[in-house]
């Protein structure tokens, strides 16, 4: 049989067809989780006095269906559309095995990068860590398909896709994930913003030209910190040549927020202009004329036409690592 290695990039995939159920709120503070803790998530024990959290329990074990126990945490609840930050450990419920870890290099699965997932997405992870909190870990039974993809296997690791997957989630922060303040006017010349529920935003388009200049307009004004040149910073964008109405990029369309450091040297001026100074939890709407956009024939992507304008809608969700 062929097999294919599990890469940790994968955790990510999509779990298609996934159904979700209510678990008592009983410790979350009145949460409601999305996954509930079952059979196979009562067999693993956790002990989180290291550096990395360690799961051990009966093999086999097998789970029935995707089940999460969310354990202890501080301070606001991951809900619906927020960020979490987590580190994992991925153990094989065949064996007891570890297959990957985030906490260190050299583990079983070779050296990876912490996760950031948007609760209520489609993939198990983001419906796992539901009512997580900074501090706290999640513990998920699945199966190596639903978590590494429907052909994930490993001959050298016994691991087949059907094989019962642990996970344990250690949860360093969570974010919004929207902007979150309040509603500001529009302005006119500028495209009217229509959020979804989940803070996606809907832009229609005035029916005129793109301002000559570079305009800025807040549609939401956040209460936080003021954005300083050189801060990384957490966003939510979507990116729209105004002449064509076509989005060529977005991170709502990748499924998870973007961390960025706010400065010439890594994004487009016009772009900076519009993040710096303004209050962490804004959205801000901005019309970038070409001079201030992909300028240079060499660095534009090949969406994007000479002389076209560009709008970004832009969600400031946090400030990660404020410049000194």
């Amino acid at each position: 049989m062929r097999t294919r290695p599990l890469s940790i990039a994968a955790l990510l995939v999509a779990a298609a067809g996934l159904t979700a159920c209510q678990a008592p709120a009983d410790g979350l503070d009145g949460c409601e989780p999305l996954l509930q803790p079952g059979a196979a998530t009562g067999e693993v024990s956790v002990d989180t006095s290291g550096d990395a959290p360690e799961a051990s329990f009966q093999v086999p074990l097998v789970t029935d269906g995707n089940q999460a126990q969310v354990l202890g945490g501080e301070g606001e609840r991951a809900a619906d559309g927020d960020t979490v930050d987590t580190n994992y450990v991925v153990y094989s419920g065949k064996t007891g095995e570890l297959i990957s870890s985030s906490y260190a290099a050299g583990a079983a699965g070779g050296a990876a990068n912490p996760l950031r997932v948007s609760v209520g997405g489609e993939s198990v992870l983001a419906q796992a860590v539901d009512c997580a909190a900074p501090g706290g870990h999640v513990v998920l039974t699945t199966t190596i398909a639903e978590l590494f993809g429907p052909g994930a296997a490993s001959e050298s690791m016994d691991i087949a896709p059907a094989d019962t997957a642990v996970v344990v989630l250690g949860v360093s922060d969570v974010r919004p994930g929207r902007a979150e303040g309040n509603p500001r006017p529009g302005q006119q010349g500028m495209p009217a913003i229509a959020l979804a529920p989940n803070g996606q935003p809907g832009v229609t388009f005035p029916g005129s030209p793109a301002p000559a200049e570079l305009t800025v307009m807040q549609s939401i004004e956040g209460t936080g910190p003021e954005v300083a040149e050189g801060d990384t910073v957490l966003l939510h964008y979507t990116g729209i040549i105004w002449e064509t109405e076509e989005v060529f990029d977005s991170s709502w369309e990748k499924g998870s927020p973007t961390e960025m450091t706010i400065s010439d040297a890594n994004l487009i001026p016009g772009f900076v202009d519009a993040v710096v100074g303004q209050p962490v939890g804004s959205q801000v709407v901005v019309s970038i004329p070409p001079e201030l956009g992909y300028d240079d024939p060499a660095t534009r992507p090949a969406s994007i036409g000479e002389g076209e304008h560009l709008l970004f809608v832009i969600d400031i969700l946090d400030r990660v690592d404020p410049a000194e």
